[in-house]
């Protein structure tokens, strides 16, 4: 039995899938390079590539066998990096490929595909509330730079909103919790590393964008009005770290 590891990306464990069915590989786990767990020892270390062709390909397999709404819960869903969501993913797959029921592919509440459905549903929650939360500041050489550390793995899905909003500005989002980012310049958004995140941050911390985003928080604020409970639930409190405007006092109370 195999213990596959793959490059951490959703074309990556595309790529995976694709492998098992065409080499008829025995898995007993996959294992993404992202993850901090433990491979199993007693499992055979098994490498695969990630190759576009090959997760194309299944993609259409996906859409023409279930649908395109399918194949992006599936998406949603493998970015939570949840532990195990690809055997999960994988056991749906195998069934909805065997073809036994006509109506499988389609079904969010058959055992296989609702626990996916219910955790593609949180991510997609995580995006629609991250939209609201990027604080983008000016850095010396005019690109928009912005760092932000979602629980999920959603950068990719932030970028076509940005990229609508934003066409022609150079800017730059970046996952400080995964240790990537994404450039556009203006054309085309590509992905980036930072060595040191700290010092960028660091360097935009004074920024005439963060000073207005604490202005305008100081001017719509009203004391005796303050609800930390409520706050707490419609911001969290994971989020705080990058946003300016809760960085005027030290410590909400």
């Amino acid at each position: 039995m195999l213990s596959i590891s793959y490059d951490s990306t959703f074309n990556g464990f595309l790529s995976v899938v694709f492998e098992i069915y065409r080499q008829h590989l025995d898995v007993g786990e996959i294992h993404p390079d992202r993850s901090d767990a433990p491979c199993n020892l007693f499992m055979q270390p098994f490498r695969i590539e990630t190759s576009q062709e090959s997760a194309q390909r299944l993609k259409r397999a996906i859409s023409n066998q279930a649908s395109p709404d399918i194949l992006s819960t599936l998406d949603a869903a493998f970015r939570s990096e949840e532990d195990g969501i690809e055997m999960k993913i994988l056991a749906y797959l195998r069934k909805m490929f065997r073809g036994v029921d006509p109506t499988y592919a389609k079904n969010p509440t058959s055992d296989e595909m609702l626990p996916i459905f219910m955790i593609a549903r949180s991510v997609r929650r995580e995006v629609g509330g991250m939209l609201g939360m990027v604080r983008f500041s000016r850095m010396p050489d005019g690109t928009y730079f912005s760092e932000i550390e979602p629980k999920y793995d959603i950068l990719e899905l932030l970028i076509g909103h940005f990229r609508g909003r934003f066409a022609n500005e150079r800017w730059v989002i970046y996952d400080s919790k995964r240790g990537y980012g994404v450039y556009y310049d203006g054309k085309n958004p590509v992905e980036m590393s930072i060595p040191n995140i700290r010092q960028v941050s660091a360097m935009n911390s004074s920024d005439n964008f963060v000073q207005l985003w604490q202005d305008y928080y100081k001017t719509i604020a009203i004391k005796e009005r303050e609800n930390s409970k409520l706050m707490k639930q419609c911001l969290p409190v994971r989020y705080w770290k990058h946003l300016p405007e809760r960085q005027i006092q030290a410590k909400w109370a």
